[in-house]
């Protein structure tokens, strides 16, 4: 079969990446299968040709025989509701979704002919990491690697472009606040990489490219957050005055978050922001050979929603 024939089936489809790697696969002329829980709420997002949406949900395995069935590549793009902050009370838990999720997909396959899973994962996976989305991450790894399937795991730093949830907030609080409150020292740092790039590698990658390999992916150069923060004030022509919040402040604030019915915070995803999130991109350039978009360029996107 063409490699622009195949049928694609993204787990996570709905959210962000999963959307914009739909966007361009189903443009390249796959047949994109969106599995999401809930597809009539965001039907109106898809309202492009070579598209078909399907309820399902990693959590629950029988849900995924359907769309799964005949499907050519597998694309696992799932993030939790409230990422990168758990609810332990919903069952929203890196454990359960990020890791239980992957391997659902994995054993939804025994029955089918994939040709290639593709996992988005992070820059900080690893089995052995005291981070629980870190380590789950890791873990969902391993099990890939070990499932016997022809597979690629991208490793990306923070994602972001157009429908981005991050620095799309960021940006809203640029607009609303005269003061931005900068996580820890703000010397963390961070290869933001644009979403359409990592869709590109993703496409390459159903094509023939990385088979079997991890790859780091990141923007061209590393920045600390203030150095991003700048860069986004320069972007929107709204400079404001920086706050730093401490670490201990942060944590103190996730602990207390964490007690809430519906934390927006926790101690965990303090340091998850306070982690540097690098990547080594030589393996990916070499494999893939793309140009990565300095933010430079890729944020101008925030100044044409400002």
């Amino acid at each position: 079969m063409a490699s622009n024939d195949m049928i694609v089936a993204i787990a996570g489809g709905s959210g962000f990446i999963g959307a914009a790697i739909a966007r361009r696969l189903a443009h390249a002329g796959h047949l994109v299968r969106i599995l999401t829980r809930n597809p009539d709420r965001v039907r109106d997002r898809f309202d492009f040709p070579n598209v078909d949406l399907f309820r399902a949900d990693v959590t629950d395995p029988s849900s995924l025989r359907i769309p799964l069935a005949g499907a050519h590549a597998i694309i696992d793009t799932v993030q939790f509701d409230g990422y990168p902050v758990e609810n332990h009370r919903r069952g929203l838990t890196f454990e359960r979704i990020d890791f239980g999720g992957t391997n659902a997909l994995l054993d939804a396959c025994d029955d089918q002919r994939i040709q290639r899973f593709i996992y988005v994962s992070g820059a900080a996976a690893d089995a052995y990491s005291p981070h629980p989305g870190f380590r789950a991450k890791g873990n969902a790894e391993r099990s890939i690697r070990n499932s016997g399937l022809p597979f690629t795991i991208f490793r990306p730093s923070l994602v972001y472009g157009p429908g981005d949830r991050v620095l799309t907030m960021f940006a809203r609080i640029l607009k609303l606040s005269p003061v931005f409150v900068m996580p820890g020292s703000g010397q963390q740092k961070l290869q933001p990489v644009l979403v359409n790039d990592l869709a590109q590698c993703v496409e390459l990658a159903l094509g023939g490219r990385g088979l079997n390999g991890s790859f780091e992916i990141g923007g061209p150069d590393p920045l600390t957050f203030d150095a991003l923060i700048k860069l986004m004030m320069e972007v929107t022509k709204r400079h404001r005055a920086v706050v730093h919040a401490p670490a201990a402040l942060m944590n103190i604030t996730g602990a207390i978050a964490e007690s809430l019915p519906h934390p927006i915070f926790s101690r965990d995803a303090a340091t998850f922001v306070l982690a540097d999130s690098l990547c080594d991109n030589s393996a990916l350039l070499a494999e893939f050979g793309i140009t990565l978009t300095p933010a430079s360029i890729g944020l101008r996107y925030l100044a044409e929603g400002s």
